[in-house]
């Protein structure tokens, strides 16, 4: 999972995470605008990621994996976790394992 930043010099965390069938650049329109406020983290979830070859895994591996990054990459707190269709249900299983901190 190729994950994308952007505004990375801002503190406030946005995390989008995109709906199947689509790929991670469907924030196209909103990153701009955005990024100038927030650093946004934005997922290229397995399946629908060009720049890393896989396949599609589970919800639940996607939100341990993401999890993980932003762990790993001391994101502990995260002032919005936004996801559509697909994407909301890694969101939501995200949130039900690891209960991030809300700002």
């Amino acid at each position: 999972m190729t994950i994308h930043e952007f505004g990375q010099s801002r503190d406030e965390v946005v995390v989008l995470v995109h709906p199947s069938v689509v790929m991670w650049d469907y924030f196209e329109y909103v990153i701009p605008l955005m990024q100038e406020h927030y650093h946004l983290i934005v997922p290229a979830l397995p399946g629908y990621d060009t720049e890393t070859s896989s396949d599609f895994t589970s919800v639940e591996q996607i939100a341990e994996e993401l999890a993980d990054w932003l762990i790993t990459h001391d994101h502990r707190e995260i002032a919005c976790i936004y996801g559509c269709s697909m994407g909301g249900a890694v969101v939501t299983r995200f949130l039900a394992d690891r209960g991030f901190a809300a700002q």
